[in-house]
């Protein structure tokens, strides 16, 4: 769809805003990217889409707060780049004619990506911000509606607009939103971080409660050093676990999980 849109664009005089675009695409996934790797999140692929990059369905999310972070990134990047060039203006006149494109590159890819609709990332908020109160499979129905609405919509604009002038932009995006809906492969996928085996580090050692969820812990380990956690029980006693099994834990089950809810199953001794 992507190279689809420069196609579409190269015939109609306009590979340079093409080229503009590509531009502003790659900052808003890196926005994403960024963010997901300070919660503790690695991308596992990217895929260049007609308006930034869309968010999986099944991302595999320790809550929904990190969730609506990763998701928002993307277009807040672009906010942030639109006020710094715009306040680039009032110093330097001139980029205005170079730069302005460029604005409107940033403003319209994060209004189009703050759609409630998927694979946009206002859907992945959308989703997020609802699972918090109903169930996820609730929350992405809700969704959907949403993407076969505007797709509808944009189909419509599309070819009323034809009347006049064609403009593709509508008919490409109105197929984008049908088909990020329906088919997984078009979006992009967040995969939890692990970390690289060291030869030779220093040691983290860990004092935890035994009602601490594995994702806590997680978020509280270093990335180089080797970690071992202690795990202090109510009953008095204190248990450690290496790195290791702590990831086996993590893979294993929800991030929620606490250290007593593993030692009720005898995963802990």
């Amino acid at each position: 769809m992507f190279l689809l849109l420069g196609l579409v664009m190269a015939i109609m005089g306009n590979l340079g805003a093409f080229l503009i675009y590509v531009l502003v695409t790659i900052l808003h996934e890196a926005g994403h990217a960024l963010v997901a790797k300070k919660l503790g999140y690695s991308l596992n692929g990217v895929s260049l889409l007609p308006f930034g990059a869309g968010l999986s369905i099944n991302q595999n999310f320790y809550n929904e707060r990190d969730e609506i972070m990763v998701a928002i990134a993307g277009p807040v990047t672009n906010f942030i780049f639109i006020v710094v060039t715009i306040s680039l203006w009032w110093i330097f006149p001139s980029l205005y004619v170079y730069t302005s494109l460029f604005v409107w590159a940033n403003f319209i890819t994060a209004l189009i990506n703050l759609l409630p609709c998927y694979p946009m990332d206002g859907g992945r908020i959308l989703v997020g911000y609802l699972s918090i109160n109903i169930s996820r499979k609730k929350a992405i129905n809700i969704s959907n509606i949403f993407s076969y609405v505007f797709s509808f919509l944009f189909i419509n604009i599309f070819i009323i607009t034809a009347l006049d002038k064609i403009n593709f932009t509508f008919g490409l995006m109105a197929i984008f939103i049908f088909l990020g809906t329906i088919e997984d492969k078009f979006r992009v996928s967040y995969e939890p971080t692990k970390f690289k085996k060291k030869k030779i580090s220093d040691v983290k050692n860990l004092a935890v409660d035994e009602e601490i969820s594995l994702y806590k812990v997680y978020k509280s380990l270093s990335h180089n050093k080797y970690n071992i956690i202690y795990i202090n029980f109510k009953s008095g006693k204190t248990k450690q676990i290496t790195e290791n099994l702590f990831f086996t834990f993590l893979e294993k089950y929800p991030p929620e999980t606490t250290f007593s809810q593993l030692f009720a199953l005898n995963l802990v001794n």
